[in-house]
């Protein structure tokens, strides 16, 4: 078994990195697979069950790790800061008010692999809801989502040509 503990911290880091991008691939192929043979399946109940259960289990696993004083709407933004999203996205995040801030991912490299494949979009919008709900629901039972923006909707306007997905979380 690898030895962790004596690796620099470039290694653990680099390689870490890397198993987080294979990851993420294997996500993307998944759900692609599934669209392709089973699409009557893509939004099934237990399919989206599954995609909340990957962002409430990575909140409880950045739990162990995340040492913050933070509550309400800055607990949920540092969280943010340290998700997956944060790894492999620009984000950005904007408080409105005390109780709801918004999420937005500029350039989403998962957008950018599906017109490499030769797609128009990847429609993430509900499966990115429910990740997204399970996620912010483990660190505040009272949290809520709510799609602003995703693909395939028409880009309302004031919407910026980078924004890829824009979300709304209140408490």
């Amino acid at each position: 078994m690898l030895n962790i503990g004596e690796l620099s911290k470039d290694s653990v880091y680099e390689v870490m990195r890397e198993l987080l991008y294979s990851f993420n691939y294997a996500w993307f192929l998944m759900d692609d697979w599934i669209k392709k043979n089973h699409p009557d399946d893509v939004n099934n109940k237990d399919l989206m069950g599954l995609a909340e259960e990957f962002g409430a289990y990575e909140a409880k696993r950045l739990s162990r790790v995340l040492d913050t004083s933070d509550r309400g709407i800055e607990r949920l933004i540092h969280f943010l800061n340290h998700s997956h999203w944060a790894i492999f996205e620009e984000i950005g995040s904007e408080k409105i008010s005390e109780m709801s801030f918004t999420m937005k991912t500029f350039d989403c490299s998962t957008q950018r692999a599906a017109k490499k494949w030769g797609m128009e979009y990847y429609d993430c919008s509900e499966q990115g809801c429910r990740i997204r709900e399970g996620f912010f629901r483990e660190i505040h039972p009272d949290a809520r989502v709510e799609r602003i923006f995703t693909p395939p909707d028409k880009r309302m306007d004031g919407i910026e040509e980078r924004i890829s997905c824009e979300w709304l979380i209140t408490l």
